[in-house]
């Protein structure tokens, strides 16, 4: 049975339509009308093209045409399981390597999203955290600052800075967000961390706390209060190296995370394990394991081309690309992270988590959002990226990475 042919001049063109066809022909002229043909198709006028239902020509182009399509698809089916290697795989095989390659970090993420809480409007101000930062001099105002900024951002509620007294003013002008105690290296400075500690859920110690030996008996006392009232806490900056010369205050506590880069890591194998290596960016993930196992099963997290973190008993790495700017005040931005999803994490409960639990669970989240914040901002900035534009990109980056329904 032939399709129904159709035909119509507009604008110095015939244009023929069959059943899923249409094929356009230029006239040299606008004909004067069309007159229909014996055998019931239309015949343009003059200058027209005759597309009667037996017309040679139209069937060959509908011919045509359809050989195309079939042809075309041939080359899509044919470039959907063609080869990219020598082995003559598929691409299917290469997509299925490429999920499996991801399978890890994928199942962390769900791991990390489980401990995000779900906003709600009958939430109450504190809830999804009350944190505290221990540092800052006058010296280094800028690193309690960052750290302090992240855990806000990250989703913490209330964000204290302990800070010695000359740095409090320039940390205020900093963020109207932040409560900041000026009360550190003062007289009366352990009656009001006394009167804060207990409303608090988690501690970050050390962004800008200076290395001063005056500090090391007062930041030895309030790491004894902090384990009283068993609170999460992350060790960083100028803290690991105060914890470097007393490490067994720290010893056991399981609570405890620290984050030494390179160079502090190679101080604390030295002065926990007894063993002279060298500073490196890629270090064994063996050593990391059993420095953390010799401290007492406490997370040790060591910063480096890929994060490795490790309580002694579990380890992960969190080797997704970050960025090759490496700016002052990375680290804090880690540590703030980090104490908001220590507190999330711990709120579960001790049985509330599958492995590697809380602590590392809640330190590879941490790690995953300060790379991909770094690699935005490198990918936008370029050698101009700071700490700040890093900060700039928690929001975006927390949201794709970990933002499933969190919010009723």
């Amino acid at each position: 049975m032939n399709s129904p042919v159709f035909s119509s001049k507009f604008g110095g063109k015939v244009y023929h339509h069959l059943s899923n066809l249409s094929i356009c022909t230029t006239t040299s002229s606008i004909g004067s009308g069309m007159n229909c043909g014996p055998t019931g198709g239309f015949n343009s006028g003059p200058g027209g093209v005759n597309c009667s239902p037996g017309n040679h020509q139209l069937r060959k182009l509908e011919s045509e045409a359809t050989r195309k399509i079939s042809q075309g698809k041939r080359n899509e089916d044919q470039f959907s399981t063609s080869s990219n290697s020598a082995t003559n795989s598929p691409r299917l095989g290469r997509s299925n390597k490429r999920s499996m390659t991801s399978a890890k970090e994928s199942d962390m993420i769900q791991k990390v999203k489980a401990v995000v809480p779900k906003l709600n409007h009958a939430m109450h101000k504190g809830q999804c955290g009350r944190i505290a930062v221990f540092g800052g001099c006058i010296l280094y105002t800028g690193a309690p600052y960052f750290a302090a900024i992240s855990a806000l951002k990250v989703g913490g509620d209330l964000v204290h800075v302990f800070c010695e007294k000359e740095a409090g003013t320039v940390i205020k002008t900093y963020s109207p967000e932040l409560i900041v105690h000026p009360v550190l290296d003062t007289e009366y400075g352990m009656e009001e961390i006394d009167l804060w500690l207990p409303r608090l859920h988690s501690v970050v110690l050390g962004p800008g706390l200076g290395r001063n030996q005056s500090m090391l008996g007062r930041i030895s006392l309030i790491l004894e209060k902090v384990k009283s009232f068993h609170l999460p806490i992350v060790i960083d900056a100028d803290g690991l190296w105060h914890l470097t010369i007393n490490p067994d205050i720290l010893k056991g506590y399981q609570k405890a995370v620290i984050t030494p880069n390179a160079m502090e890591f190679s101080r604390l194998v030295k002065s926990v394990l007894c063993k002279d290596i060298p500073p490196s960016v890629q270090p064994d993930p063996q050593l990391v394991s059993d420095l953390a196992t010799a401290m007492g099963n406490i997370t040790v997290v060591h910063k480096g081309a890929q994060d490795i973190i490790s309580n002694g008993r579990y380890t992960e790495l969190c080797d997704t690309a970050g960025a090759p700017r490496r700016c002052g005040g990375q680290g804090d931005l880690l540590a703030g992270a980090l104490a908001t999803f220590l507190h999330w994490s711990m709120a579960q409960g001790s049985g509330g988590l599958p492995p590697p639990g809380p602590t590392v669970t809640a330190a590879w989240g941490a790690c995953r959002l300060a790379r991909g914040c770094a690699l935005q901002s490198f990918n936008q900035n370029g050698r101009s990226s700071t700490t700040t534009d890093l900060i700039n990109q928690i929001h975006s980056e927390f949201a794709r990475l970990f933002e499933n329904e969190t919010y009723l």
